[in-house]
């Protein structure tokens, strides 16, 4: 690889471990902002302000030579709009209640231990069920060692803390089953539109989904309390969370692939662990953290193989001597 190639792929790099970072910070920004506002109220503001900026960002990237969004919506069929409010319903309106009640139950380190192991899990059920594909030998494997390292930390959690935190867990869980449909549906999205114009018009039915939340929830809002700590986890979870990934990730795939930027999606956990220790003082147990470890394997082992992990050890192994 030549000097002038290695710079930019550096900066590759470094961006998909700070998309990492930033995605990890989520769990602890959300549990920030829920100390201050009820959970669909919060999720409401998190997505009008997103759906808006995914709106601004549709006008930005639009070709000259691509004709007007609203006229391409206009065709589309009612099974590809289907698809759109499964991708909205679930990734903003399902996702973000479970997400947030779990959080108001139990904490950001059971989020990032829990949803980055079991939703590529519920994912390639959903997945082989759909497709009708058969479920392969490391597909199997990879399976059992994600549920078994999920059940380690559920069962440690019943063990050592609350009911409530327990029942936040089984919340989070249903998050992460509800981002599967999502990832799912979003595979199917309409070809005529755009990944950024799909999100935008997902996100914005997702949102509009979630308007009625707080009044059927009978949340107490009160505006009055409003701090910066609200304010800024908002930021955080509209810019660090949503743009700044949406866009580096993109980018990033273009220039190494899906297969090498889908490796880095395994430091999200730690980090989460790491941000929420540091910001919310939160530590899990070692059990807990085993059990993390042991999912984690069994989703790349699920991803991967076991002969694609071994092998690109051996190739690494080679390469460096």
């Amino acid at each position: 690889m030549s000097a002038s190639n290695q710079g930019p792929q550096y900066s590759t790099h470094l961006k998909l471990v700070l998309i990492q970072i930033f995605w990890a910070g989520t769990f602890v920004a959300s549990e920030i902002a829920l100390l201050n506002q009820p959970p669909a109220f919060t999720a409401i503001v998190r997505f009008v302000l997103t759906s808006f900026g995914y709106i601004l960002l549709c006008v930005y990237l639009r070709g000259s030579s691509e004709s007007p969004l609203f006229l391409r919506l206009r065709k589309l069929g009612v099974r590809e709009w289907f698809t759109l409010f499964m991708m909205g319903f679930f990734c903003v309106t399902i996702y973000t209640l479970f997400l947030h009640f779990g959080l108001t139950k139990s904490s950001a380190a059971y989020a990032a231990l829990l949803i980055p192991t079991t939703q590529p899990l519920f994912t390639a059920i959903l997945s082989s069920f759909l497709e009708k594909g058969s479920l392969n030998r490391s597909l199997i494997i990879g399976l059992v060692l994600g549920f078994f390292g999920a059940a380690l930390i559920l069962s440690e959690s019943y063990a050592t803390s609350s009911e409530s935190t327990s029942h936040g867990n089984l919340l989070i869980l249903l998050a992460a089953a509800s981002f599967a449909i999502y990832a799912v549906s979003a595979r199917r999205a309409p070809s005529a539109l755009s990944s950024v114009e799909a999100s935008a018009v997902s996100f914005v039915i997702g949102t509009c989904a979630l308007l009625p939340a707080p009044f059927l929830l009978n949340e107490q809002i009160d505006l009055g309390i409003l701090n910066s700590q609200f304010v800024f986890s908002i930021f955080y979870l509209v810019v660090f969370a949503t743009f700044l990934p949406y866009l580096w990730w993109n980018s990033a795939v273009k220039e190494l692939g899906s297969a090498k930027t889908g490796i880095y999606t395994f430091l999200m956990p730690p980090s989460a662990i790491l941000l929420a220790y540091l910001v919310l003082g939160q530590s899990p147990t070692f059990m807990e953290v085993f059990g993390g470890v042991i999912a984690l394997f069994g989703v790349a082992i699920a991803n991967f193989g076991v002969k694609g992990i071994f092998a690109s050890r051996l190739r690494q192994a080679f390469q460096k001597s």
